[in-house]
């Protein structure tokens, strides 16, 4: 699989929040949890966010040197579907 540089994320709070976008409201990203609640997530290992129906909508992670600029990767296969992405954090 080819890998190719797709961008970055900057972070300010030590931490990744992986989800899609349709998810996120500022006030309650999945209606159980608060932003500032996510945010308290960063000494953690990783959390999991569940929303009101028990989906999985989301995972917080910690960034091993804190904030920054993260590059992220994509990994093609040979049909040109992105089968991986890579952040290195």
């Amino acid at each position: 699989m080819s890998k190719i540089y797709l961008g970055a994320t900057g972070v300010d709070s030590g931490q990744l929040f992986i989800s899609d976008p349709c998810y996120i409201k500022m006030d309650k990203p999945n209606d159980t949890i608060s932003y500032d609640e996510m945010c308290q997530y960063g000494d953690r290992p990783s959390k999991q966010l569940i929303n009101k129906f028990g989906a999985e909508v989301g995972v917080v992670v910690p960034t091993t040197i804190g904030d920054g600029v993260y590059p992220v990767y994509g990994k093609y296969n040979k049909k040109g579907q992105l089968k991986q992405i890579i952040i290195d954090i």
